[in-house]
This record gives structure tokens, C-alpha cells and sequence, in this order.
């Protein structure tokens, strides 16, 4: 988000009302002028429209020394400072921009003005620097996207994704556009994953409640993000409520149709652990199956399709789940007790000891014996 305000275009408000057919031409005259003229040989009138053509067309060389020679003609003209600002922003003088644009608030206190101020902080790392320019701009100007965007992305960059998620929520109530803004809904992404990663690490503290509230707060902006989905589904299997789990990976899996990244393997094999302990093997065997053709011979799919076809019975595909697991090298994510639950599996279902043969349905991650995902 940080990327560069609404530049010299209203910062995101409403559109400036349409140029008059005589001013616009009286523009576009000023400037064919300036094409190739020097900023100091360029008369007063001539200056500002010839600046702001150069931001147009994003010449940042040539708006800087324009809008430069326009502060030195016009001190006391605040557009001349944040044309500059903005011109050293784009070119990654941002120290020289903080400094030009303060300069601007100087003379008028302006919401656009900030917003380009927060953005040069924000070059710099500065974010809490930028903090009370965004949130100054979204009081001067409610109903801009832009200004709670910035605020709550700032927020997050600090690590306070619970005040970035109270700042978008309050910029429902204040901003009628926001929610249909492009800009602000790529930040509500970003908080929404911000509270999800932080209820991961609670949940790895055991802090369960805290976890909970991060979650709820996720979920009040972003209630379908497949990652959450999958935390939830966490948070319920801490409960003892495997009915919700499920329910929680399923939506999970749905928003994962690529089974080889890291989360949309746990979703699909966490998803089948708690199927073969409700007699779902079938269920639970398509799932390994989909991880095996995307991983190939990942320990934790091996495993889960070896006990899912323990399950229904199907000797075959429980044999030759096992043999490969058995075959495998000791990695970090193969255990001993795995790896001898899959060595003794083989033996018996080659001697035919297969009838009646409960498999362990414990959580693969929680039980002795389990290959890691």
C-alpha cells in the first residue's frame, strides 16, 4: 500500500470537477510550451501546469525540477512543496521528501499532503513516523480509501494487526466506498492474515483464548480465508469438537486446490485422520491419494493412505502404502514409530493378518508412531 499515494489526483477522492474546454486548452498550450524548456525559463503561469504534465507522464527528473523551481518562485504555495515531495518520492529520496513535505504542512495542513509524507516514512522504514499523518489524513478526509488503507497497513507493519483490524472496521461506518475499494480489500487481506498468523503462535503457546479473539477478529473481515479456515479448525480439534473440525477443513481444502503447498497437505491429511477415526476410510483415502500425486512419496501421505486402506480393507493399496513407507530414509519428517508401525503392518498383511486389524486412529501428529506432514 505504500507504494505511492494517489498522486496529484485527488488522492483518492472524488474525481476534481472537468476542466472548462478554455482552461484546457490553455493547458495543453502550456504544455507544448514546456516541452524542452528549461524550469527557470518558464513564466509563472506556465510553471505548475507544466509540472504536473511531467507527473502525468511520470518524467520524475523533470517534475522535480519544475516543481523545485516552483517552491523557490512560490514559497508560500504549499503545491509547489508536495509536487516536489512526491517527485523525490518516486526516485527514492525519500529523506529529502519527508523534509520538503513537512515543509508543505507547514503552510496547509493537508490530507493528501500526509499521505504523501506517510508514504516517505514508510520508504524509510519509518512506520511509526508515519502513524499519526495517517491517522491526521483520515480525519481531514473520512470518506478516502486510501487513508484508512494506509493506516491499517502501517498498523500491521508494526505489528498491531488488532488496531488495523479496528481501523478498517471503523472505516465501514465513516467511507461508504472503502469495502468496494480495490486497495483498501488487499489490505483487509493482509490484516486478516496478519490475526491468522498471530493465532498460529498463540495456539503454539497454548494460549487458546488469545487465539480465539485473533481469530474472530480475522474472521469479521475476511470470514472465507482458507487459512483461517484452518486455524478455526485447530482452535476446534483443541476443543474436542471433530465435527466442526472437519467442517473447518473442508471449507480449508476448497480454498486449497493445490495440494502441494505446505498448508493444503496438513488440511487434506489432518482432514483424513479425523475421517478414518469415523470410519470415512474412503474419504480419507482420496484425500492421502490427492497429496501422493501432488508430493509424490510424502511420509505423512504414505502413512495416512496406508491406515485409511487399513480401514476399508483394501489389502493391495494398505500393503503397498506401507512398503514404500518402509523404504523410505529416515528424514525429520519420518518418525521411528512410524517407520515401524508401517514395518509391521507389511509383515501382518502379507501373512494375511488383516482381519479385524484396527489401526491406530489417533491424530498422526499427537500419537506415537506417526509420520510428520
Amino acid at each position: 500500500m505504500f507504494g505511492g499515494a494517489a498522486l496529484l489526483s485527488g488522492c483518492g477522492a472524488e474525481a476534481p470537477p472537468a476542466q472548462t474546454a478554455r482552461a484546457a486548452r490553455g493547458n495543453a498550450a502550456a504544455a507544448r510550451h514546456a516541452e524542452g524548456a528549461s524550469s527557470a525559463s518558464l513564466s509563472d503561469s506556465a510553471l505548475e501546469p507544466a509540472a504536473k504534465e511531467a507527473i502525468d507522464a511520470e518524467d520524475w527528473s523533470r517534475a522535480e525540477s519544475l516543481y523545485r523551481e516552483l517552491a523557490r518562485r512560490q514559497p508560500r504555495n504549499p503545491a509547489g512543496k508536495r509536487g516536489l515531495g512526491v517527485a523525490l518520492i518516486k526516485q527514492g529520496k525519500n529523506d529529502e521528501a519527508v523534509e520538503v513535505l513537512q515543509g508543505s504542512l507547514e503552510l496547509a495542513d493537508d490530507a493528501c499532503a500526509r499521505l504523501d509524507l506517510a508514504t516517505a516514512f514508510a520508504g524509510l522504514g519509518r512506520y511509526p513516523s508515519a502513524l499519526p499523518h495517517l491517522r491526521r489524513a483520515v480525519k481531514l478526509q473520512p470518506t478516502d480509501p486510501a487513508g484508512w488503507s494506509q493506516l491499517a497497513d502501517a498498523l500491521v507493519k508494526v505489528e498491531k494487526p488488532e488496531g488495523a483490524a479496528e481501523v478498517l472496521n471503523e472505516s465501514r461506518e465513516a467511507c461508504h466506498r472503502c469495502a468496494a475499494d480495490s486497495g483498501w480489500g488487499s489490505v483487509a487481506d493482509e490484516v486478516a492474515e496478519a490475526l491468522d498468523a498471530k493465532a498460529e503462535k498463540q495456539l503454539a503457546g497454548k494460549d487458546a483464548v488469545g487465539a480465539r479473539k485473533s481469530v474472530d477478529a480475522a474472521a469479521a473481515l475476511r470470514p472465507d480465508l482458507p487459512a483461517l479456515h484452518l486455524t478455526q479448525a485447530k482452535l476446534a480439534r483443541a476443543d474436542g469438537d471433530a465435527t466442526l473440525a472437519k467442517s473447518e477443513l473442508r471449507k480449508a481444502i476448497e480454498g486449497m486446490p493445490d495440494a502441494k503447498t505446505a498448508p493444503g497437505t496438513y488440511a487434506r491429511l489432518e482432514l483424513a485422520t479425523l475421517l478414518i477415526a469415523d470410519g470415512g476410510g474412503a474419504e480419507a483415502a482420496k484425500l492421502a491419494r490427492e497429496v501422493v500425486a501432488a508430493r509424490g512419496d510424502h511420509p505423512g501421505a504414505l502413512d495416512a493412505l496406508g491406515r485409511a486402506c487399513d480401514a476399508t480393507k483394501d489389502v493391495p493399496c494398505a500393503r503397498q502404502a506401507y512398503e514404500k513407507v518402509a523404504n523410505l530414509p529416515p528424514t525429520a519428517e519420518l518418525s521411528e514409530d512410524a517407520l515401524d508401525h508401517a514395518r509391521l503392518r507389511m509383515k501382518e498383511l502379507k501373512g494375511g493378518k488383516h482381519r479385524g486389524r484396527r489401526t491406530d486412529r489417533r491424530h498422526p501428529h499427537r500419537r506415537r508412531g506417526a509420520a510428520r506432514t
